[in-house]
């Protein structure tokens, strides 16, 4: 991810742990995007993850990360596979103003909730 991804996420008006999910969401779709060139735009299955996370010389030689990082991994793809779905496209499609669009609408649908129940 480079200074401006960054700098266009933290411009958002989004909460702090809001704007650091949204970091790590992008992030993860960056890398999933180098795993998986060429397949037609979905996202890479959990072999070619870790193949691809095994290639990575921070991680190789550390197998308790390495777990750590497939976790996350695989919590991401489950969330950007969502996101594509209700956007209709495929995931390695998503870009990150759809990321941003989809935090900021999770947001505003949590205060509308938190107003809603405040007596």
């Amino acid at each position: 991810m480079d200074a401006a991804v960054i700098a266009r996420i933290d411009a958002t008006l989004l909460p702090q742990m809001d704007r650091h999910h949204l970091r790590l969401l992008a992030h993860c779709l960056d890398s999933f995007q180098a795993m998986g060139q060429g397949n037609e735009g979905l996202l890479p299955d959990a072999a070619n993850r870790r193949r691809w996370c095994e290639q990575q010389p921070a991680v190789a030689d550390d197998p308790a990360f390495l777990r750590s990082l497939m976790q996350q991994l695989n919590g991401a793809a489950e969330q950007l596979q969502g996101l594509a779905d209700s956007l209709g496209k495929p995931p390695l499609e998503l870009q990150l103003d759809d990321l941003i669009t989809a935090a900021e609408a999770r947001c505003h649908h949590q205060l509308q909730n938190k107003s809603a129940d405040a007596p």
